[in-house]
């Protein structure tokens, strides 16, 4: 199938408010509730954990339904499932960066806890039930791996795009003259600024939303004419139909040759639990396992490293975050030319370098330093190479077996989201103050530095493993990111 422009922009628009509500939860989850609500370091880092292994169930499983999804009506299968979870995340997200409702400042911590553990349930259920339909999508709508690659990288610049917006109107709303959010630090006077931006995001998440849904058409599902028989669906049979005679024998021995090429791959097609039985999705899950915990960690702490440690002002909670996402942006662009001459291997590898090089710089950046910039810029480019790079090779991996590929990219994901979890509540737990005290100073320091550092060099040593183990395939198996055909 070849995409057109209009539909290559819907579909890179179509996780916008995932994306959007990403950035938030990522970076001012942690901060909302520690700073604004008052919650103690652990249950803050508990409400993060129950979200992240809401999620981790929820994204298998909504991979497998989908996947299994008998849905034939013209709206599909995938954007189904898409609408139902974008529906969940905008009844529920809000609701979670707001004074829980009748609570007063007397409530006891567990209460509102119990309070907040529910939406965010529910919140995470709508995130992965949009997430993996939208990443499955790929592969339905395109078997070219250069395509798969331009849609990734779209995809993540409208990621880097969302989280641009987020953070500038963070930045204004913390910082404009004369709002309720006055003072240096961080302190529950600041409620109102937060509700402000939540609202903000969530209501151009839905105008992407309808974007997506309304432009963008699903390719229909093969249809079957017998058991074990796959044809072309019913645009084939409108064309021969309409030439008659002539395009009956001018189709026939090419029909009769798909037919035949069909049948066999629906006999070799591979069954969800197939998967567990190849090496290279145990190092695909490694790999992405550990994308992700850099990409998240960095995002979850970064402003923690801000306030705490370099002692800056609360309005840099968004500045240096946009920084570095306007680097990630620019990286997303430069990722498609390059990929055409460079091994997605190799662009991995990079990436890290980036990522590796800015945990270093920020070792020793002294207090209220604006090198703190230049650090950003680094971590920018570095995060926005590895998570193109592991979401392009998981879509390698899929391959031709598009119909197990949402269970591929849930299994992925409940990597992703139950590591998150428990590292972040590990990390919240071992803080050794609870409040701005020269530990705090020291310890994000280290998360920022040696967490961050150490787990990106996991990564690497994992990519060095799957591509020795990779160095005996065809060198057209699609390795170089924007040369193979299909």
């Amino acid at each position: 199938m070849v995409l057109s422009g209009c539909q290559k922009f819907a579909y890179s628009v179509g996780h916008v408010l995932n994306d959007l509500c990403a950035s938030m939860w990522f970076s001012y989850l942690l901060v909302f509730f520690h700073k604004i609500l008052q919650f103690s370091n652990s249950m803050s880092g508990y409400i993060l954990l129950v979200g992240q292994i809401a999620d981790g169930i929820a994204t298998p499983f909504v991979g497998y339904e989908s996947d299994k999804s008998s849905i034939t009506c013209k709206y599909g299968r995938r954007k189904s499932w898409h609408l139902v979870g974008t529906i969940c995340v905008t009844l529920t997200f809000p609701l979670l960066y707001m004074h829980c409702i009748g609570c007063s400042q007397t409530t006891a911590e567990y209460a509102q806890f119990v309070y907040y553990a529910p939406l965010v349930v529910i919140f995470q259920f709508g995130w992965a039930s949009t997430q993996i339909n939208h990443l499955a999508l790929i592969p339905d709508l395109t078997n070219n791996d250069g395509d798969k690659v331009t849609l990734n990288a779209f995809r993540y610049a409208f990621t880097v795009f969302s989280s641009i917006l987020v953070y500038g109107i963070a930045w204004l709303v913390l910082d404009l003259p004369g709002s309720t959010s006055n003072g240096h630090e961080l302190s529950p006077i600041d409620a109102p600024s937060f509700r402000n931006l939540v609202l903000s995001v969530v209501g151009i998440g839905i105008v992407f939303s309808g974007i997506f849904h309304f432009v963008l058409k699903e390719p229909p599902r093969t249809a079957h004419a017998s058991p074990g028989l796959t044809v072309n669906g019913p645009d084939e049979t409108e064309t021969l139909l309409s030439h008659g005679d002539q395009g009956l024998s001018e189709k026939t021995t090419l029909l009769r040759k798909q037919t035949s090429d069909t049948v066999t791959s629906t006999s070799n097609m591979l069954h969800w639990y197939q998967w567990f039985k190849k090496l290279p999705f145990y190092q695909m899950a490694m790999l992405y396992m550990c994308t992700r915990l850099v990409v998240n960690l960095s995002q979850v702490y970064l402003p923690m490293f801000l306030t705490d440690t370099l002692k800056m002002h609360k309005k840099f909670i968004a500045i240096v975050p946009l920084i570095a996402y306007l680097s990630s942006f620019l990286a997303a662009l430069l990722v498609r030319p390059i990929s055409k001459i460079v091994r997605q291997e190799v662009m991995y590898f990079w990436g890290a370098a980036f990522v590796v090089s800015s945990c270093v710089w920020g070792n020793f950046i002294p207090e209220q330093s604006m090198q703190i910039f230049g650090q950003a810029i680094l971590l920018g480019f570095g995060n926005s190479i590895i998570l193109i790079m592991s979401l392009s090779m998981t879509a390698r991996l899929i391959g031709k077996e598009t119909a197990t590929g949402a269970f591929v990219y849930g299994a992925m994901s409940l990597t992703d989201k139950i590591s998150n979890g428990i590292a972040v509540v590990v990390i919240q737990n071992l803080n050794p103050c609870k409040c701005n005290c020269p530990l705090c100073a020291i310890y994000f320091r280290t998360v920022m530095t040696y967490v961050i550092g150490g787990i990106m060099l996991v990564a690497v040593v994992t990519l060095f493993i799957t591509a020795i183990t990779r160095k005996n395939e065809p060198l057209d198996d699609g390795r170089r990111a924007g040369t193979a055909e299909a």
